[in-house]
């Protein structure tokens, strides 16, 4: 089987999973590539899928509280395929996957797509900064190697299979930790104040609105709206003068957890 034409689809508001998809379709190979990116407001409200003949698709998103998150699903609903092959990505905190991969594997087989690999790698946690590191760096160098060996493996794949239907179907795992069945649906809220300006740093670039994926930043003021703020601290990762800051709240107890939970480094984990 031949393929000519690749989607790179992702939301990555600090970038993580952008890096992984495009290192994966860089190391495929495909000769003509192009991006749908789903990381602001206005791109997933003027959203509209198509898919070509012969065209595959990377399908990357990060995970929120071992899950797809919620505000991706009026998107994802929309992405539908008739039997196209899709390689599925998911990044998470080094904490846990959860069931995010799980979830958008049945999720996308039933919108007609074929399944022929699949992968939940590690990203810099979202709540991870100076004092607190969890997965800081990441993906690394090692990261990256493990996703251009998983686009060679896809590439070959491909190769040599002649009838897409016929491949079996991934069995893909997952599953909730006891924290995550026992936690209410959006805690990252009652763990974290919407981020903080320092305003002898802050130089009134604006490029924390380019960044937001919610809009939650008045244009005026600059500052974040809490209620429509989902954490992600991308405005907090990229602001170029560190004018934003992370504060935790029940910051022993949340520290405390963070520490535990990120002290073991997890690695990448690929059907494929």
């Amino acid at each position: 089987m031949i393929i000519d034409r690749l989607v790179n689809m992702y939301f990555s508001p600090t970038h993580s999973t952008e890096k992984i998809v495009y290192t994966i379709a860089k190391s495929w190979g495909v000769p003509e590539q192009r991006t749908i990116n789903i990381s602001t407001l206005t791109e997933r409200h003027n959203f509209k899928f198509n898919i070509q003949p012969d065209e595959a698709i990377i399908l990357g998103i990060p995970v929120y509280e071992e899950r797809i998150p919620d505000l991706l699903y009026p998107v994802l609903t929309k992405v539908r395929g008739g039997g196209h092959p899709m390689i599925l990505v998911v990044t998470y905190g080094n904490v846990s996957a959860g069931i995010a991969l799980k979830q958008l594997n049945k999720m996308m087989r039933n919108q007609g797509f074929k399944i022929i690999a699949a992968a939940s790698f590690i990203g810099e946690h979202s709540f991870s900064h100076e004092e607190i590191k969890i997965a800081s760096g990441r993906p690394d160098s090692k990261d990256m190697e493990k996703a251009e060996l998983l686009g060679i493996q896809i590439s070959r794949k491909i190769k040599n299979i002649e009838k897409i239907e016929n491949l079996p179907e991934l069995n893909i795992k997952g599953e909730l930790r006891a924290m995550g069945k026992l936690l209410p649906r959006h805690s990252e809220l009652a763990f974290a104040h919407s981020p903080i300006i320092d305003p002898n740093l802050c130089k009134k670039c604006k490029k924390c609105l380019e960044l937001c994926p919610v809009n939650a930043i008045d244009p005026e003021t600059l500052k974040s709206r809490d209620k429509l703020c989902i954490r992600c601290f991308a405005c907090v990762k990229l602001c170029p003068n560190n004018a934003r800051k992370i504060i935790y709240k029940k910051p022993v107890l949340v520290k405390t957890a963070l520490k535990q939970l990120g002290k073991k480094r997890k690695e990448p984990e690929i059907y494929i």
